[in-house]
């Protein structure tokens, strides 16, 4: 088992317990989000952190499941299903993503929704 793959699954695991969010770990300081349709975020950890708060607005119960993961060389792709309550009703979302890192933090994210959509 990956470093990478473990930051991932600990971005997961704060994620469905609310937790603390360990952005200097978990992101470079150079960190890029390419999201086509989204909403532009800055370069670096406050992009990472604007990212990361859009999982406080939803309701729990708070699910992001991993579905699959796979290691090449310094990315890795997720199959992501996110199922939470958002403005009172269901959110259900399955997402792929994949990751460029640096080191064992995450320098790049593309993210693209498969079905269901971030309100």
């Amino acid at each position: 088992m990956s470093r990478r793959k473990d930051v991932l699954r600990e971005i997961a695991a704060a994620i469905n317990a609310n937790g603390a969010y360990h952005i200097t770990e978990w992101f470079t300081d150079g960190f890029r989000l390419h999201e086509p349709g989204g909403t532009p975020r800055p370069v670096g950890h406050l992009g990472a952190s604007q990212m990361m708060d859009e999982f406080r607005t939803l309701a729990p119960p708070v699910n992001l499941a991993i579905l699959d993961m796979i290691e090449e060389g310094d990315r890795i792709a997720v199959r992501w299903h996110l199922t939470a309550i958002y403005d009172g009703e269901p959110l259900s979302m399955v997402s792929i993503a994949i990751y460029r890192f640096e080191g064992s933090r995450i320098a790049e994210d593309w993210g693209i929704p498969l079905r269901g959509e971030w309100p």
